[in-house]
């Protein structure tokens, strides 16, 4: 089986690695600090298992995991965090994340984490597991993106992060033209005026990773 590691923290990116190759012989295929260079490489070398970091620069780990779940709806990918939020677990389960597990987790956990998603099984971390049993209380994020496609979600979310139209239509591999389209209907649904608007609205549902 192989695996992809996209962590920009090198300690912990090594510790993953090993925990893979030692524990669990797996083939670890590449390391990538940020969310474009892995994103590509998991899109050329098709891994079976991903580690995403949420927090990594050019392309956010919440985006490029969208993006990775759009291509193989079926690939395990485990999503690593300082801390998450409801709206981050809510949203990444609904799309089908296989485990969340926080970076204060025990080696013996990140190891039983792996292996229960390698058996097919999901894995959350008791903070995680935890957010998931709450509901989402906050009106303004359910009534804000039940308005929106997914598409649209993940469009909102890299404006939030700081890209251009022109970035976002090569991340999606889509025209600007319909990456712009896609900005002005979100800006009609949720009475929004430009760029700013649409950021500060992204921080404000936590699409966007603050940890």
């Amino acid at each position: 089986m192989n695996a992809i590691v996209i962590e920009d923290q090198i300690l912990f990116r090594e510790l993953i690695v090993n925990v893979l190759k030692n524990d669990f012989g797996l083939n670890v295929l590449g390391e990538y600090e940020d969310g474009e260079s892995g994103l590509e490489a998991c899109i050329d070398q098709r891994p079976d298992l991903v580690i995403l970091d949420i927090k990594i620069k050019k392309l956010g780990g919440l985006t490029v995991f969208n993006r990775l779940k759009d291509r193989a709806p079926d690939l395990k990918v485990v999503l690593v965090s300082a801390h998450f939020t409801p709206e981050i677990v809510k949203n990444t389960v609904e799309r089908g994340v296989n485990g969340l597990v926080t970076k204060d987790s025990s080696v013996e956990s990140l190891k039983d984490a792996i292996g229960q998603i390698l058996k097919g099984a999901v894995y959350y971390s008791p903070e995680a597991y935890k957010l998931l049993r709450q509901p989402v209380t906050n009106r303004e994020y359910n009534d804000s993106l039940k308005m929106l496609t997914p598409r649209e979600t993940d469009v909102l979310q890299m404006v939030g992060e700081g890209y251009s139209s022109k970035e976002i239509a090569q991340a999606f591999g889509l025209s600007v033209r319909t990456i712009d389209a896609h900005r002005s209907n979100i800006m009609r649904k949720l009475k929004l005026r430009g760029a700013t608007d649409m950021t500060r609205l992204a921080v404000k549902l936590k699409l966007v990773s603050q940890d």
